[in-house]
């Protein structure tokens, strides 16, 4: 079945869902807030295709949907047969090469909006003196991992 994705603006969750094709509300309340948010169809792609992807069906040609499911439980249920264990093996090994060998795909960017965490109160700002201790806290805990370790750290010139 295909995944579904809900966005809401007011406390920035999202989330997604199973429905099948076509059923899926284009509203719905959101788990955290409980107001009524939209679909999020920014990142939905059409990408139908009704033939294995090489773990399963020997010939490649799974026929429907429903067969390849079943036959996706039937092997997290009881594992793959040796032939299908290879194929999945080798695709996943030249997959991760290709993405390592791909600059554009290596990292993803992680975009932190600290006002919209702020808002909805899973994060606060510090005021100086908390700074001051975490600084001071970490500060210790690096000293303390350094005797440990024998090692003589260079010493900042600026003290907080």
């Amino acid at each position: 079945m295909p995944m579904y994705e809900w966005i809401c603006r007011e406390c920035n969750s999202y989330w997604d869902r199973e429905y099948p094709i076509g059923k899926a509300p284009i509203r719905t309340k959101c788990p955290e807030c409980k107001k009524l948010c939209s679909r999020y169809y920014q990142n939905q792609n059409v990408a139908i295709s009704f033939k294995d992807d090489g773990c399963g069906n020997k010939n490649s040609t799974a026929g429907d949907f429903h067969t390849v499911k079943q036959r996706y439980r039937k092997f997290a249920k009881e594992g793959y047969d040796q032939d299908s264990a290879n194929k999945f093996l080798h695709r996943e090994i030249a997959e991760s090469k290709s993405r390592q060998d791909d600059e554009a795909h290596r990292y993803k960017p992680v975009y932190l909006r600290p006002d919209k965490l702020v808002e909805s109160g899973r994060a606060r700002k510090l005021n100086d003196r908390e700074v001051s201790e975490k600084i001071n806290s970490a500060r210790k805990l690096t000293e303390h991992t350094y005797d440990k370790a024998k090692i003589e750290p260079t010493r900042p010139t600026k003290q907080y």
